[in-house]
């Protein structure tokens, strides 16, 4: 099994995990039904180096985002600032709450604690144990041609909290 994304995509996942430091970066890239890939980057409301969350106004506005040009959500990226590029026992009870969907995304992990970064791409799949989950590495490819790159961040209007979405 072979995950392939633009460069594009994997320098903008490096750059957002940098960015975030000292905290975990989190996002998404969702497909469309014409195959054209958007990464967007969400925010980590746990503003964590070891845990990431994306608020819940911003989960809705990605899956509408997708839906709206039948898409697919295809990976789920965050980073790990002090460890390897492997999903935790933590990625692993939050892909465990999500089991029973009926296409798991893939997940892409960036480690900053080598240099270069370090990229690898997982699937977690349905364990043996219906309580479990499991974590295969699959090879991270890159493929040709470029993507769309979005920003997500949280705002007030009228006191209420809303997403505002930008181009990168």
């Amino acid at each position: 099994m072979t995950l392939k994304l633009p460069q594009v995509l994997i320098d903008e996942m490096i750059a957002h995990s940098r960015e975030d430091l000292p905290n975990e970066c989190c996002g998404i890239i969702g497909r469309a039904a014409d195959g054209a890939l958007t990464l967007w980057r969400a925010t980590n409301d746990q503003a964590s180096p070891w845990r990431f969350n994306i608020p819940p106004q911003q989960l809705l506005h990605l899956y509408n985002a997708i839906e709206d040009v039948d898409g697919d959500l295809l990976v789920i990226y965050h980073s790990h600032v002090a460890s390897e590029a492997r999903p935790s026992p933590t990625d692993l009870n939050i892909a465990r709450l999500h089991k029973g969907a009926t296409e798991w995304p893939y997940w892409v992990l960036v480690s900053l604690a080598d240099e270069p970064p370090s990229v690898r791409a997982w699937r977690i799949d349905d364990g043996d144990d219906p309580d479990t989950v499991t974590a295969s590495e699959i090879e991270l490819a890159i493929a040709t041609g470029d993507a769309d790159r979005r920003r997500l961040e949280m705002i007030e209007v009228d006191g209420r909290p809303r997403v505002q979405e930008t181009s990168l």
